[in-house]
């Protein structure tokens, strides 16, 4: 296991940036961190246009499921539009550790039933789950380790990158956040440490039927 204190508290923050509406605390935080000024009312906007709304003409699916059959088309991206069963291969796997979306500090235009399971938000809340978990049961770490192999591999930097592109300082920030989430997942679970998948898939069955 890599010794990588913080990492639970940082994918914490990035759960946060998906899942909750910017307050001042956290934009005070985006500033110190990168020396931009925010307002907060326009980051509330970018927020909820680019997370929660579909129909704001700047939404950014945040859906394991729909990035992975994104198409670039010459001017724009195409999505497919997100299936309240998109991410139910996941359901084993939450239920593994007792993890429920439902307990989750979401806005409230993210929360409610017949939600993908697979977005960016709960895959990382639940790895922060793991990484916690895991400094008693050791045994947790190669679950984790498969499961950022199965779930989360490059799509969410294509996600990363959308977010990179928008016209908005407050989602570059974002962005930039959640890059160096992932990168700490990676550095705590990385692809080696995943030795034997199907002796996984014993210990947790049905896990992994992607």
């Amino acid at each position: 296991m890599t010794d990588n204190p913080g990492v639970t508290e940082q994918l914490q923050a990035a759960v946060a940036l998906l899942l909750q509406m910017p307050d001042e605390r956290t934009l005070s935080i985006l500033q110190a961190a990168s020396g931009e000024q925010l307002d907060l009312s326009e980051a509330r906007q970018d927020f909820y246009d680019t997370f929660c709304i579909p129909q704001s003409g700047r939404y950014i699916p945040p859906y394991r499921h729909v990035l992975l059959r994104a198409r670039k088309l010459p001017d724009y991206w195409h999505f497919p539009p997100p299936r309240y069963t998109g991410g139910d291969e996941l359901i084993s796997w939450y239920e593994t550790i007792g993890f429920d979306i439902s307990q989750l500090n979401a806005d409230i235009l993210l929360t409610g039933p017949n939600r993908p399971l697979d977005h960016l938000g709960y895959l990382l809340a639940f790895l922060s789950a793991v990484v916690r978990l895991s400094a008693e049961h050791t045994e947790l770490f190669e679950l984790g380790s498969t499961f950022t192999k199965e779930f989360l591999g490059e799509w969410p930097r294509l996600y990363v990158s959308l977010l990179s592109r928008a016209n908005s300082v407050y989602l570059h920030l974002v962005a930039d956040a959640l890059n160096e989430a992932l990168d700490r997942v990676n550095e705590y679970f990385p692809p080696q440490a995943v030795e034997n998948t199907e002796d996984m898939q014993g210990e947790t069955p049905a896990a992994v039927a992607d």
